[in-house]
């Protein structure tokens, strides 16, 4: 007796349905154009089946159901938004290591994602029908191409985060070439909100779990894979993993590679998908380090010639800071104490002023009084001279005329002439007349002539006429 085939399944109908509906033998088409065969998976949103496109060629390709048995109207929202976004992050990339979409739609209240079909298996399935752990070399270069995949999703515009990469979602085709499938929970990146937190336990970095995920959070997740398929053994959450401690054929050079892509602390990670490329490449042509080293030498030189003018810089302009801070004291304190000498200056410049007038008031008068007693000295000295010579003036020869001497009259003008440095009137402006002699050394006054001098009032001096 020939069994009849198997009925493919409905799409539309659950479990229970689907076992009703094969002996049914009934075929499924959606949108007139996706013929459902069988079924491949079920997902954590939804299920994948088998299914061909009888539009073009009968290709093959997979159609993925959004789950609808969510118990909470916000679990299946949520879940909504996850599906409706993978469709469009994957209308927008094109990449021959990026699973293509086909169609989207929506169908008695299902929703349905059509994909390309890619022939192969993914990494997990892969080794556990190996069940050792990949060679060193084969592993680096599935890592090379998933670098390469990251870098064009990271420089997408804008950029996309794959956030679920793990060895099931690594497909590798016939051809032995990488394909990045199910972006369920692949987002655009914005630095300025918050991202969903959606984990997978050991392949998640830290960052991820508090929503915070960025384009390095990719790369720890390629690490981790490293180290699963390196060692068999499923990564631990939040933890630095280590291949060589399990598998001591792994390469010191690989070990640090890995440890340094898992890193904890996102800083000391690889920063970017080239640069962990360009060490995979050293790993697989230890040739290629030279330049690398030479190339990391320059920038360690250049690292450290700016952190040294920086250091440089902050100390000199702390110097010329202080400096100038001292600067500005000093011309306080100067300025503070010129005005105090300006005002003791003043002061000085006052006392002196009055002083000087007292002074001169002073050395006036006593010059008044020496000039007076001078004249007055001169005219008895005179008189006494005359007298001793038995005659008197207007009493000469017969012959002598008379004529008139002009004395000059004391003026304070005439002070250097009369008096010295402390006022005293001098020596050689006193007249004297010798008792021997006629002579007389009083000027304008002629020998042996007695004088007649008229009373004078030395208050106010005058002039003296002597008459002969």
């Amino acid at each position: 007796m020939t069994q009849s085939p198997e009925p493919p399944p409905n799409p539309h109908e659950s479990a229970s349905d689907l076992r009703r509906q094969r002996a049914q033998n009934r075929r499924y088409v959606l949108q007139n154009r996706w013929e459902i065969l069988s079924h491949l998976g079920q997902g954590g949103m939804g299920t994948v089946y088998m299914a061909r496109d009888l539009r073009l060629a009968n290709r093959e390709c997979v159609v993925k159901k959004l789950r609808d048995d969510f118990f909470r109207q916000e679990d299946k929202e949520k879940a909504l938004l996850f599906f409706q976004r993978e469709a469009f992050v994957l209308s927008r990339l094109q990449h021959p290591n990026i699973v293509h979409i086909l169609d989207y739609f929506e169908e008695n209240g299902d929703y349905f994602l059509v994909m390309e079909y890619v022939e192969g298996e993914n990494l997990q399935q892969l080794l556990q029908k190996a069940n050792e752990p990949f060679l060193e070399k084969q592993v680096i270069t599935w890592a090379q191409q998933i670098a390469e995949v990251l870098h064009y999703l990271h420089s997408h515009d804008p950029p996309v985060i794959y956030r679920d990469l793990k060895p099931s979602n690594i497909m590798i085709d016939n051809m032995g070439r990488v394909k990045l499938v199910d972006f369920g929970i692949a987002r655009p990146f914005q630095e300025d909100t918050d991202n969903t937190h959606v984990v997978s336990a050991g392949y998640s970095p830290p960052e991820q779990y508090w929503g915070a995920a960025d384009p390095r959070s990719d790369i720890y997740a390629l690490g981790a894979t490293m180290y699963f398929l390196l060692t068999t053994n499923e990564p631990l959450a939040l933890q630095t993993s280590m291949p060589r401690k399990s598998n001591p054929k792994v390469a010191e050079r690989v070990d640090h590679l890995v440890q340094r892509a898992t890193s904890q602390d996102i800083w000391l990670r690889f920063q970017t998908a080239p640069e962990m490329k360009e060490a995979l490449d050293v790993c697989l042509d230890p040739s290629l380090a030279k330049s690398v080293k030479l190339s990391n030498w320059v920038v360690v030189c250049l690292a450290l010639a700016i952190t040294g003018l920086s250091i440089f810089a902050f100390v000199h302009f702390a110097d010329i800071s202080k400096d100038r801070t001292r600067l500005e004291q000093e011309l306080q304190t100067i300025k503070r104490n010129g005005s105090s000498k300006d005002k003791e200056l003043e002061i000085l410049r006052t006392y002196a002023s009055a002083d000087k007038d007292t002074s001169e008031g002073h050395q006036s008068s006593m010059q008044f009084q020496q000039g007076a007693s001078s004249v007055a000295g001169t005219g008895a000295s005179a008189r006494s001279g005359l007298m001793t010579n038995g005659t008197t003036l207007g009493q000469g020869s017969g012959s002598t005329d008379r004529s008139t001497v002009m004395t000059t009259a004391f003026k304070e003008t005439d002070e250097d002439k009369l008096s010295d440095k402390d006022g005293m009137p001098l020596e050689s402006q006193i007249p004297t007349f010798d008792n021997d002699s006629s002579q007389s050394s009083m000027p304008g006054v002629a020998p042996n002539a007695g004088p007649s001098v008229a009373p004078q009032s030395y208050g106010q001096p005058t002039e003296h006429a002597v008459h002969f």
